[in-house]
């Protein structure tokens, strides 16, 4: 990881680590029930991932496997969230909770022992990688690129709401919204450059 791209990811990483730390310990508000285990459980995964891309960033010695045994099973968790009903859903969005499975699973792959399943790659394994590896790299990387893309666009109400395909509308863009459109942006972005990077 170059030093042009290393500090700013950190520096990235550090406003929005935050963010998802106080929505996790946020209590209800205005005193209203609590926030489903759903909803907090998506907080703290996302939460994780800030940590372990600023780890990875500055390669932090934490084995792969660790990354891996945390993010797959998020990514499989938010696949099965994506088949309930959208009023069910930490956005009331399918097409968001595939997203974020989406998400969870590129971390997954960054974090797989030796860069990637098929062998070397980014964290220093033997020259001659398969080619297959880098097509995948590249692909979750541009699409993270493309949807931070969107994100950005919500955060700063230039998309509209993303509607469900059952017909489900997420909530309004108040300004919790925005802010949190802003933080998913920056995640995507940040974990799209280091996918690219391992091309």
């Amino acid at each position: 990881m170059s030093e042009a791209l290393r500090w700013p990811m950190t520096l990235a990483l550090t406003v929005v680590a935050p963010y998802f730390a106080s929505r996790l310990l946020r209590p209800a508000a205005g005193g209203g029930p609590a926030r489903p285990a759903r909803h907090r459980g998506c907080d703290a995964a996302h939460l994780l991932m800030a940590v372990a891309m600023t780890a990875m960033v500055w390669t932090v010695a934490v084995p792969g496997a660790v990354w891996v045994a945390v993010f797959a099973p998020a990514a499989l968790w938010f696949v099965v969230l994506a088949a309930r009903s959208p009023g069910r859903l930490p956005h009331g969005s399918r097409a968001v909770t595939w997203y974020f499975a989406v998400s969870m699973a590129a971390m997954a792959w960054m974090a797989w022992p030796n860069g990637h399943p098929g062998g070397g790659g980014h964290h220093g394994g033997p020259a001659g990688p398969p080619w297959w590896p880098s097509v995948v790299s590249l692909a979750l990387g541009g699409y993270l690129l493309l949807t931070a893309g969107w994100w950005a666009g919500r955060g700063l109400r230039l998309t509209p709401r993303w509607p469900d395909q059952a017909g489900a509308v997420a909530s309004p863009a108040g300004p919790a919204v925005r802010v949190e459109g802003l933080c998913h942006a920056t995640m995507g972005a940040v974990m799209g450059l280091m996918l690219l990077a391992m091309v």
